[in-house]
């Protein structure tokens, strides 16, 4: 793994002030065993390797990063991933949860700059980070401050944590010149769309999960148009069923 805190994350294709959806890792310790969560997450990424994330204050990657200061960001290229990570419950679910089939782990040795950070959590300075095995390149972070915000969109307002992460190391582990075509790029918007169904409904905001909801349909209707994309016809099945379990 590449450790050199002085990196510029611009070499594995970033550039700063762009938002990137990636696929965030987070994991919980349950009987001393590291149990990993992976959810879809918008980053930005800032002068001096600092990145931006907003989650919901109600996720699990929001708590698991609030306990461990922990997060690996992976850039994957299946479009399917972002929908078995982001829509759990799915009842058709390969839950990637609790699948060891979709995670690897490398330790890390936490340096001394950052031991402050993780004391308790790794006595022997060795962290076992997860990370999902099916990334094109992972950035290791460390949460540094986080506020309140709230976002305001075509589709209402939501209460989101601004957090702002400290990039530690970093691995590109294969070339991606991956470029999403209209069906998938609509099919991850979808995806996203869906999450936020799922807030309205806990929220129990009948006109806010209509407005998704119909806007969730528009782009299926556009995706099934396209055809031919098998990934994102498979995926949007999976969205398909994911949206026809809520009810508000």
């Amino acid at each position: 793994m590449s450790t050199n805190f002085q990196v510029d994350l611009t070499s594995i294709g970033l550039k700063r002030n762009y938002l990137y959806e990636v696929l965030a890792t987070t994991y919980s310790l349950k009987n001393n065993k590291i149990v990993p969560n992976t959810a879809a997450m918008g980053i930005r990424l800032l002068e001096n390797n600092t990145i931006k994330i907003w989650p919901f204050p109600n996720t699990t990657t929001y708590k698991n990063l609030d306990s461990t200061k922990l997060i690996i960001l992976n850039f994957v290229d299946d479009i399917f991933l972002y929908a078995i990570a982001s829509l759990k419950g799915n009842y058709n679910s390969s839950n990637i949860e609790t699948s060891e089939q979709y995670y690897s782990y490398f330790p890390f040795e936490v340096k001394n700059e950052h031991k402050a950070i993780f004391k308790g959590i790794s006595p022997d300075n060795l962290i076992n980070l997860p990370y999902l095995n099916q990334a094109w390149a992972i950035i290791s972070c460390v949460a540094t401050n986080k506020n309140q915000t709230v976002k305001r969109d075509s589709l209402g307002q939501v209460e989101l944590v601004e957090i702002s992460l400290s990039a530690i190391f970093y691995e590109k582990f294969k070339e991606s010149f991956k470029l999403y075509n209209r069906a998938e790029n609509l099919t991850l918007e979808t995806i996203i769309l869906a999450t936020k169904l799922y807030v309205a409904k806990e929220k129990k905001d009948k006109a806010l999960f209509n407005k998704i909801k119909l806007k969730i349909e528009e782009n299926i209707n556009d995706i099934l148009r396209f055809g031919k994309n098998a990934s994102a016809l498979k995926t949007i099945e999976y969205v398909k069923d994911y949206v026809s379990m809520l009810r508000i």
